[in-house]
């Protein structure tokens, strides 16, 4: 049973967001899965649910890809709803029952197609070691391109997002026709430091993107002044970079949760993503906003938290045991729900998909900070 209500009901949502449930619950004849928690926040379920509907109709990456890498995902994060979703998905974009199986049994992969075992590989390695070997990654650009690969990516930190949502707040399928066992996990790889150059071209100047794209380049840059970040890859699709930058556009500025939680969720995110650039960048803004020394040192160290203050102990652990179980601890939940209510752990918890999703980004292309920035070590 779901840890909050679920909205499922027009009535469920305030009557200024009826409008919002029509137009979510229309393309899919009804409101599921994620959606059922996001609306929670509708000013967040808008732009959240853009990024699903461009990867859905409109991804450069093939059916038969797609689905692989989300069924690879729900059984990295453990999630028994995508999974259940997705397999008969996969089944039918062509993906066979060996390749499922081997994903859902965490077996072998050297009896599959090159390109499956690829797409397999990249998910194993960017979800369970944080980083992608070059190998892996050079096939998978050699066989498309950049626009493809960050849109696969992004179908990859996508779904280990919905899937950290559907796993905190318990919402599993009713009758689940695909079941995913129990599997051990292969022990985490220590990470290693980025490399020391981006594996593809970043586009930091308008001229790289299409014409009919630029304004898209312009939305990044104001307030910026600069391609930063992930931004430098998610142009290289721009028509899902403008939909990534309207979840984060929200998260930043819109999000009830405060500054403070909300620096300390996305470093404690970029800490067990093992994401240096996250990390430089966000670390001072957390100092800004109030985090302790100590918790930041907690984080950064993966240190003891008993130490610290309730409120920060709980914000750190919530991320950690998500990140490193796919579950929460009841206890820790209801004590999250009471400090940040349903709406603000909502947006919480999707904070720390999206920055999943910003890690992925970077960890895979491998963007490094600069050389000066504050450090943080494998």
């Amino acid at each position: 049973m779901a840890r909050v209500k679920l909205i499922v009901d027009k009535s469920d949502v305030a009557p200024e967001h009826h409008a919002l449930f029509d137009k979510l619950a229309a393309l899919r004849g009804r409101i599921s899965g994620p959606s059922t928690i996001v609306l929670h926040s509708p000013g967040l379920a808008r732009p959240w649910n853009e990024v699903s509907e461009y990867l859905h109709r409109e991804s450069l990456v093939e059916a038969p890809h797609a689905e692989l890498a989300v069924c690879a995902t729900a059984r990295e994060k453990d999630c028994g709803y995508i999974w259940n979703a997705h397999v008969p998905l996969a089944r039918k974009a062509g993906v066979g029952a060996a390749t499922i199986e081997a994903v859902r049994d965490r077996r072998s992969v050297d009896g599959l197609s090159s390109a499956e075992r690829a797409v397999i590989v990249y998910v194993r390695q960017l979800l369970g070691n944080n980083r992608v070997e070059s190998d892996v990654f050079d096939q998978l650009l050699k066989g498309h391109n950049p626009a493809w690969l960050v849109e696969l990516t992004s179908w990859i930190g996508r779904y280990q997002a919905l899937a950290g949502i559907l796993n905190a707040f318990e919402v599993t399928p009713n009758a689940p026709a695909e079941m995913l066992p129990a599997a051990p996990r292969p022990a985490p790889e220590k990470a290693r430091a980025p490399l020391p150059a981006p594996r593809v071209t970043q586009i930091s100047r308008r001229d790289q993107v299409a014409e009919q794209h630029r304004e898209i380049f312009d939305a990044v840059t104001e307030g910026r002044g600069s391609v930063r970040g992930p931004f430098g890859m998610l142009l290289h699709s721009p028509p899902l970079c403008r939909r990534h930058l309207a979840v984060s556009t929200y998260l930043r500025f819109k999000s009830q949760v405060k500054l403070a939680s909300k620096e300390l969720t996305i470093i404690a995110t970029a800490r067990e993503k093992d994401c240096p650039y996250v990390w430089a960048a966000h670390a001072p803004a957390a100092r800004t906003a109030g985090v302790s020394e100590a918790a930041i040192a907690a984080v950064r160290d993966r240190a003891e938290l008993t130490s610290l203050p309730a409120a920060e102990r709980d914000v750190i652990d919530y991320v950690r045991q998500l990140a490193r179980s796919n579950q929460v601890a009841q206890p820790v939940f209801d004590r999250m729900g009471d400090q940040h209510g349903i709406t603000g752990l909502v947006e919480l918890t999707c904070l720390t998909g999206h920055y999943g999703i910003v890690s992925a980004i970077l960890n895979a292309f491998e963007v490094a900070p600069a050389p000066d920035a504050e450090r943080l070590d494998p």
